[in-house]
């Protein structure tokens, strides 16, 4: 792959493809050359401009851009410009010592990363700029082990509401009684907008919030009723985004694992089911054969 790829060609889908097309075929190439499936040298550059294409066109803004760059240069340099394209109006850098905003951050969000030391047997402070987390001991032994950790974080330090999936702040409502969370976030509708999920990759150390439904709320449905599960565009982390090296969260191999099990599983149920069929047409045509010879 070189810098003129297009981006709608290396997903298989025409200019004028719809967000529904688009996300399905990022999911079918991103598929095809995970590195855990694909063993080509070239491994994760395929996947690295693959990401890079999705995180393009599945924003609007990041798309439009693109889109007048295509038409403009016919692709001679729609690579390097998609390049200096992003980092136009890109915000400081986390207020924290230890964070800061990856140059290779993703276009259509400015994703924080924090770098924090990790003690055991002690508290870590993990400062997004939008939103800080202190980590009691264990929970950051999690994240360490794991590279995975989930939680309820509803009020920021501020003392507002914010919610997790489009970064809306608003203000909290003393009411008599016992203090009730709001059922919905009243800018996105989530219902799940106090939960978070950190991610850290055991390569960069680089930890950050995933942005599990930022991108389609209200095309999943996601809190209580699907507890545990972990929701897209999360799983469209295949690679770290901020170092772009594979496995690079254990708890993200375990999943891969359990989704490629689940998928052998119903690969060998759609073939037995199919051998089934097969036996009992031929042996229906063989008695409707044996009949017309008596």
């Amino acid at each position: 792959m070189d810098n003129s790829t297009d981006y709608y060609t290396l997903l298989g889908v025409t200019a004028d493809a719809a967000p529904a097309a688009i996300k399905a075929a990022f999911k079918k190439r991103a598929l095809q050359y995970h590195p855990d499936i694909y063993k080509g040298a070239d491994a994760q550059e395929r996947m690295r401009i693959i990401l890079q294409a999705y995180h393009t066109l599945s924003d609007p803004v990041a798309r439009r851009q693109y889109d007048s760059l295509r038409a403009e240069q016919h692709l001679t340099s729609a690579a390097s410009s998609a390049g200096s394209r992003s980092t136009a109006g890109v915000r400081p850098a986390a207020k924290g010592a230890g964070a800061e905003v990856s140059p290779r951050a993703r276009r259509d969000r400015q994703r924080h990363y924090a770098f924090p030391s990790f003690t055991a047997g002690r508290s870590v402070y993990v400062d997004l700029d939008e939103i800080e987390y202190t980590l009691a001991p264990a929970q950051a032994q999690e994240l360490l082990e794991q590279g995975m950790l989930r939680g309820v974080l509803p009020e920021t330090q501020e003392h507002v509401y914010f919610c997790h999936r489009c970064h809306h702040r608003w203000p909290i409502v003393p009411a008599a009684g016992v203090q009730q969370l709001p059922r919905t976030c009243p800018k996105c509708q989530a219902t799940d907008w106090s939960e978070y999920l950190l991610l850290r990759c055991i390569h960069c150390s680089a930890v950050f919030e995933s942005e599990q439904i930022r991108y389609a709320v209200g095309s999943y449905t996601y809190g209580k009723e699907h507890a545990g599960e972990l929701c897209p565009p999360y799983e469209l982390f295949p690679l770290c985004p901020y170092c772009g090296t594979a496995h690079w969260s254990p708890a993200e191999d375990r999943r891969v694992d359990a989704l490629r099990a689940r998928a052998a599983r119903q690969m060998n149920s759609i073939r037995l089911m199919l051998i089934a069929a097969i036996t009992l047409a031929v042996v229906f045509l063989a008695a409707v054969v044996l009949g017309l010879l008596r």
